[in-house]
């Protein structure tokens, strides 16, 4: 996991987007993005420690994406965010994590759920990730 969050570090870097990460917030304070500094601040003392590489790519996305919020941060699973903002962000998320998770695996191998459970992505992101999962795969993206 320490791996993908280096990865996905890098990534950010490469786009110009800066990152802080922090052991100092509560445990249940999700991870958030500063569209206007081109910032993402991540908690990794997150109480579901699995889902950090998603809410890394989840800003990630809010960043590129240049999204607004009614505040200045935009957080994770906000309330103060638009929904649909929110779930573009989680698809950006979902795709930047899918190269790792099918890293070695043929199409008979491909489990959504187990793709799920592997980054801890909420279940009402099922469908989501259904439709990001068949577009990787229809992109061509896998080697057989």
């Amino acid at each position: 996991m320490d791996d993908i969050i280096t990865d996905l570090l890098n990534y950010a870097f490469d786009h110009s987007i800066g990152c802080e990460l922090t052991h100092f917030l509560d445990p249940h304070t999700p991870s958030l993005a500063d569209t206007k500094r081109q910032k993402i601040i991540i908690n990794m003392g997150y109480y579901r420690p699995r889902q950090i590489p998603l809410q890394i790519g989840h800003e990630i996305t809010h960043v590129l994406n240049g999204d607004r919020s009614y505040h200045q941060l935009i957080g994770f699973e906000s309330i103060h965010s638009d929904p649909r903002i929110e779930l573009a962000a989680d698809r950006g998320g979902i795709r930047l994590l899918l190269p790792y998770y099918f890293e070695g695996k043929e199409l008979e191998q491909i489990n959504v759920q187990e793709f799920m459970n592997c980054f801890d992505i909420p279940q009402h992101l099922f469908e989501t990730t259904v439709d990001e999962i068949y577009m990787w795969i229809e992109g061509g993206n896998l080697d057989f």
